[in-house]
């Protein structure tokens, strides 16, 4: 473990806000969720380094699970819809038919085969391994299996960055933000999806939102502590927007309530099934129409724009 300073504004002037565990793999240990009292940003402190970290990955995790035959017809047709909505979000916002895109943290390789399909140029960073490998091996993508610092990208050289639920995992965020402004060309499209601290779920679940997710997620950026650090890098926040991982935030966090919650096995085994169910997720759509509306759901979609270029 490794005791950190605020990555945003480099005090050390922390408050304590929640003590949290593991509660989507159960590895043992109690983590220290703090905020900053100069500008408020969210973080883990003390927290795992980046080699204790891979004991939180196991080979399970979600995000690096490949969606094919041998998943449902329905959790296949949910992940497709959900990436195509994430290439057309991106393409409008862009202003642009086809380019040049990265995708940070881009696992294996969904999005980016499905913006291939689309005219652009695809080029990924992926920390994990096996994940990297399936995205080059399986669908002949261009990824770098390692940090994006460590990718040595030539200086602006991509039209679009994207970084889909993975800026709260990075050590170093502030870091890769300027990174990120120096890899991409002038008035250049930053999309960033992440958890919404400020939303009613997370008010409603407190320790048990999914989007704390610790000790996987090391910083939780509210929308202005978002804005201050891209503005920090040099960018210019265009759109906030709602309009992914809306229910399964909620239902994990409805999950992780139970766990703690109901003893009884069987019961919770059977409100599970309730929780994961089609009719009920149907039932929340109204729901989240506003709520996405009023940028209330759990994840929120940043869409920035790169300003000028140091000379």
């Amino acid at each position: 473990m490794e005791t950190v300073a605020c990555d945003l504004c480099g005090a050390d002037d922390a408050e304590t806000v929640f003590l949290l565990r593991d509660y989507l793999h159960h590895i043992e240990g109690i983590f220290r969720l703090v905020r900053c009292r100069q500008c408020g940003l969210m973080y883990l402190n003390p927290r795992p380094t980046l080699e204790e970290m891979r004991r939180y990955y196991p080979d399970d995790y979600h995000a690096y699970r490949v969606v094919d035959s041998r998943v449902s017809f329905i959790t296949r047709l949910d992940h497709r819809y959900g990436i195509i909505k994430r290439c057309r979000a991106v393409i409008a916002y862009a202003g642009l038919k086809s380019g040049r895109i990265l995708d940070i943290g881009c696992s294996t390789g969904s999005f980016l085969d499905t913006m291939r399909c689309y005219g652009w140029e695809c080029y990924g960073v992926e920390i994990n391994t096996r994940a990297a490998n399936y995205a080059r091996e399986h669908l002949g993508l261009n990824v770098f299996a390692g940090t994006l610092i460590d990718a040595h990208y030539p200086d602006s050289f991509f039209d679009v960055v994207t970084l889909w639920n993975v800026l709260e995992h990075l050590h170093q965020p502030q870091a890769t933000l300027h990174e990120i402004h120096r890899i991409i060309r002038q008035n250049g499209l930053l999309v960033i999806s992440l958890p919404n601290p400020d939303c009613i779920e997370a008010k409603i679940f407190g320790r048990y939102w999914a989007g704390l997710d610790a000790p996987r997620h090391l910083y939780i950026y509210s929308r202005h502590t978002l804005e201050r650090a891209l503005a920090l890098a040099g960018f210019t926040v265009k759109k906030v927007v709602s309009f992914t991982g809306r229910y399964h935030v909620l239902a994990l966090s409805l999950e992780f309530w139970l766990d703690d919650k109901v003893p009884n096995e069987r019961m919770r085994h059977w409100l599970k099934r309730i929780i994961n169910s089609l009719p009920l997720r149907l039932l929340t759509l109204p729901y989240y129409t506003v709520a996405d509306r009023w940028n209330q759901s759990s994840v929120m979609t940043v869409f920035a724009q790169c300003q000028e270029h140091s000379p």
